[in-house]
């Protein structure tokens, strides 16, 4: 997918895949992953909601004690999804979302 449109159903696609693996590297909240991908709050949340129909099942682990949505999210199956193809597809990912890296 080099300089080629990207489809909205794709971006759906790769949005979806792309919030599963920033998840599944480390604790985030739908405050964290909007700082991260500059992604409407909305955005994030609807995406997460669907992750079933690709196949990936994604927890929200609330924090012990904690006020209410208080925790994080995880990974729980990848299903058909390969996440390794994912790391190795992360910059045209990024590019087809038109999220800038941070560094």
């Amino acid at each position: 997918m080099s300089t080629d449109v990207v489809s909205k159903q794709q971006r759906a696609f790769f949005r979806k895949l792309y919030l599963s693996y920033l998840i599944s590297q480390e604790q985030h909240n739908l405050t964290s992953l909007q700082k991260l991908t500059g992604m409407p709050r909305r955005t994030i949340q609807d995406s997460i909601k669907d992750l079933s129909d690709i196949g990936i099942d994604c927890i929200f682990s609330q924090h012990e004690g904690g006020r209410h949505n208080d925790g994080h999210y995880h990974i729980s199956d990848w299903g058909p999804i390969h996440w390794s193809w994912i790391e190795t597809q992360l910059a045209r990912i990024e590019q087809a979302l038109d999220i800038a890296k941070k560094d």
